[in-house]
């Protein structure tokens, strides 16, 4: 099977650490990177999956919300709606760096 090569920096400190490591367990230092990376991998996979039905829950209450009336009905002045909607940005790009963040 073809393999891809990946090239990594580390700090010097790390490289050390990652050789000794992998020596101690009987590996050279791509199988061990490989074996990490992937169970890495696996545990965000399973993380994201756990909460997969909470993201769902999360876009589609963002739907809905860009469907409701803006401003509000009722009386709301100017400072209180400059308000709340500084609020909803902050919480949508809280949101959007979280997504991100985990697919990463």
């Amino acid at each position: 099977m073809a393999k891809t090569r990946i090239s990594i920096s580390l700090d010097p400190e790390d490289a050390e650490r990652i050789r000794a490591v992998a020596a101690e367990h009987g590996l050279d230092v791509s199988a061990f990177l490989v074996m990490a990376g992937r169970k890495e991998a696996a545990r965000l996979a399973r993380i994201a999956e756990s909460f997969a039905d909470i993201d769902a829950a999360i876009v589609q209450a963002e739907a809905e919300a860009d469907t409701l009336p803006w401003p509000p009905d009722g009386d709301v002045d100017a400072e209180e709606l400059a308000r709340i909607e500084a609020e909803i940005a902050a919480a949508r790009a809280a949101s959007a760096a979280r997504r991100r963040g985990a697919a990463a």
